[in-house]
């Protein structure tokens, strides 16, 4: 009977603009367990996003509760719906919501179990936990002055990048830039040769280390 069918949760779809997306960020980093990634997205995952000063990021929110408390945030990567959602979420229920995101063809989505679907496989992490401290490296932060070698790693090391100057910017003045901690090492001779960016969920968070590269003659 009709009567004994569980209901969905009724959700409200919002946009935020680049620069409104903190609330969305806040819950993901609430979401992120200790040991690994939840989900499809990690806060890094959207700081690395809002580079583009037209990121799209959809946020879900249960619409019964008062306020309209955040259960699931994402943003298309291409043909990907990257989502995560918080712990006890209707998934149904935001899979049925979802749906209307997909466009024809090979759009797909990445931490929602969508009806009829499958994932092909499996993700892999590698997982380190340690204690920080003072380790010996030529590794230096990243700032204004070495934001230009930073993009030229990264531009360097990824075949097809779009990574310019301006969106090393947008992203570092977007609500994710306090996030991410970068590092680039150089040469002997002070030639910029590897980068990566750092990306903190908070404490006691599993935290995510994407991108990482080195320019190919290194």
């Amino acid at each position: 009977m009709l009567a004994n069918l569980p209901s969905m949760t009724s959700l409200v779809r919002h946009r935020p603009a680049p620069a409104e997306t903190g609330p969305a960020l806040r819950a993901l980093c609430e979401w992120t367990p200790p040991d690994t990634p939840g989900g499809g997205l990690h806060p890094g995952d959207l700081g690395w996003y809002l580079r583009y000063d037209d990121a799209a990021v959809v946020l879900w929110a249960d619409a019964d509760a008062d306020p309209a408390a955040p259960v699931a945030v994402g943003f298309l990567d291409g043909p990907v719906l990257r989502v995560t959602a918080a712990p006890r979420a209707d998934l149904a229920a935001l899979s049925a919501d979802a749906e209307d995101l997909l466009g024809p063809g090979q759009d797909w989505c990445d931490g929602l179990p969508m009806p009829g679907w499958a994932p092909e496989r499996e993700e892999s992490w590698s997982v380190m936990s340690w204690t920080p401290r003072p380790v010996s490296s030529r590794a230096e932060p990243v700032d204004a002055d070495a934001a230009a070698d930073r993009v030229l790693v990264q531009r360097s090391a990824f075949t097809g990048s779009t990574f310019t100057l301006e969106r090393w910017r947008t992203m570092k003045r977007s609500p994710g830039g306090g996030l991410a901690v970068e590092a680039l090492v150089r040469t002997p001779d002070g030639e910029p040769a590897a980068a990566a960016t750092g990306w903190f969920a908070g404490v006691n968070r599993c935290g995510l280390l994407e991108p990482v590269g080195t320019r190919p003659e290194h």
